[in-house]
């Protein structure tokens, strides 16, 4: 239990403090998203509709939120 307590942490740590790439921190910062919370509140599919938001943060987005057990928040509709 403390694992999960301790990734969900994660989700309000500012983007620009995670470890994801600078095209990502990029993309973050343009649509005014501040933390994975910010980013999570979306479902995927309107997600992929945010300027600036592409497939390939949508994969990078995926492989982080994987690593770090945190699926469970990740909207897919």
């Amino acid at each position: 239990m403390q694992h999960s307590i301790t990734s969900a942490a994660i989700l309000i740590i500012p983007i620009r403090e995670l470890a994801l790439s600078e095209l990502f921190k990029q993309m973050a910062q343009r649509n005014d998203f501040r933390t994975l919370k910010d980013i999570l509140f979306w479902p995927a599919s309107v997600l992929l509709t945010h300027q600036h938001f592409t497939y390939h943060n949508y994969q990078e987005l995926w492989n982080f939120l994987k690593s770090n057990n945190l699926l469970i928040f990740f909207k897919i509709q």
